[in-house]
């Protein structure tokens, strides 16, 4: 039988954290699934903590790459492999909340509109938590954001298996998450829980720090796919990734901003088949209006 859930955990030499990231999705709530754990050949304890755990749960499954393919490689190893209806991302050293499958399940049954649901993440390290990370809920605005970075937490995300289909599998890049969820976001619907489903552990051996540049080269590359598939061309691109990231507008170019804005607003609401009266719509176009204003003000 397929389970209703496929819970993805690529790891490479994760033996510090592993087991306490394996024993936060064993304790789930919600008990429908399978934890697909792909070793991507690593060369600590790895495969040993993995085996003693399955050792007690058949609900894991060990696949072993036998060469090393690196994040995007060993999480397309693990999508082929899911046999539930839907995927769920999960990291080798994060923690995850005991409600949190549970949660994402429901809304997406709930809501078949929806492919995509994230949440929100309490980042903590060695001295602590941090302040708790919430990104947005509505659909156009996820789309809106979603141009110039990710707005979801990738270990925290469940979607649909049809996905895959659609739009296959994780790209090669540095951003992988990023160019992946981006070609989901320009299709479908997506929400964010305002709920912290994960605790987000922060270390130096954390891919988006030792891959930083990688990551940074790959993020304006597929800012740039984003913006040219929503205006057709990249005329502004930059003044507009200033906007959109660092919240800075000349007030010469708020006439140009503005007309880019609403290409943009209503290019997502035909693609999420939203009328012009629809409350998303007309809340994202308040909140461009007041964003636009402070833009202009801070850049004086």
């Amino acid at each position: 039988m397929h389970p209703k859930i496929s819970v993805v955990m690529p790891v490479y030499n994760g033996e510090k954290y592993l087991k306490e990231s394996i024993e936060s999705i064993l304790n789930q709530s919600f008990n429908d699934f399978e934890l697909l754990i792909i070793n991507d050949k690593s060369i600590d304890r790895t495969e040993e903590i993995i085996k003693e755990c399955a050792g007690k749960d058949d609900r894991i499954r060990l696949i072993q790459n036998q060469n090393q393919k690196g994040l995007p490689g060993a999480l397309n190893t693990g999508l082929a492999a899911a046999r539930g209806y839907y995927i769920a991302r999960a990291d080798a050293d994060d923690i995850n909340r005991p409600y949190r499958l549970k949660m994402e399940y429901e809304l997406l049954e709930a809501h078949p509109q929806i492919r995509i649901v994230g949440g929100g993440y309490a980042p903590f390290n060695e001295n602590g938590h941090r302040i708790n990370i919430f990104h947005p809920a509505s659909s156009i605005e996820i789309a809106w954001r979603f141009i110039s970075n990710t707005y979801f937490c990738h270990p925290s995300v469940m979607f649909r298996r049809e996905i895959i289909e659609d739009i296959g599998g994780y790209p090669d890049v540095g951003a992988e998450d990023f160019a992946f969820f981006s070609k989901i976001v320009r299709q479908y619907r997506c929400a964010n829980l305002k709920k912290i489903l994960i605790q987000y552990r922060e270390h130096q051996t954390n891919y988006s720090i030792t891959a930083k540049d990688r990551v940074r080269e790959s993020v304006k590359n597929t800012f740039k796919e984003n913006y040219l598939y929503y205006t057709g061309n990249l005329e502004y691109s930059e003044i507009f990734y200033q906007y959109q990231t660092e919240n800075k507008l000349n007030i010469k170019n708020l006439f140009i901003i503005n007309a880019i804005n609403f290409h943009i607003l209503n290019k997502i609401r035909n693609q999420y088949n939203f009328s012009l009266l629809h409350i998303e719509f007309l809340r994202m176009i308040v909140f461009l209006q007041i964003k636009n204003i402070r833009a202009a003000i801070n850049i004086r």
